[in-house]
């Protein structure tokens, strides 16, 4: 399962590698879900893959709830053939 968490439209670059910084030390690894993106909505919008758990990632990211918009684990898929 993957955790899926979007910035908030005021919060820098500085403040969101602080962030993703401070997943990196609680041992999760953070990422943008759209590498590139120019439109900032989407750009905001980071991923934390494989993520056993939801629970531990919402509590690394409660000391920054003032820059987090949202936190939502993302469902398991798969392809359908």
């Amino acid at each position: 399962m993957s955790v899926q968490f979007k910035f908030k439209d005021s919060v820098g670059e500085d403040q969101r590698r602080q962030v993703v910084d401070a997943l990196g030390r609680a041992g999760f690894s953070a990422r943008s879900l759209f590498p590139g993106q120019g439109r900032a909505k989407l750009a905001a919008i980071f991923t934390v893959p494989d993520a056993s758990d939801v629970k531990a990632v919402t509590s690394a990211l409660t000391k920054y709830n003032r820059y987090i918009e949202y936190v939502e684990a993302a469902p398991s898929r798969s392809l359908k053939s």
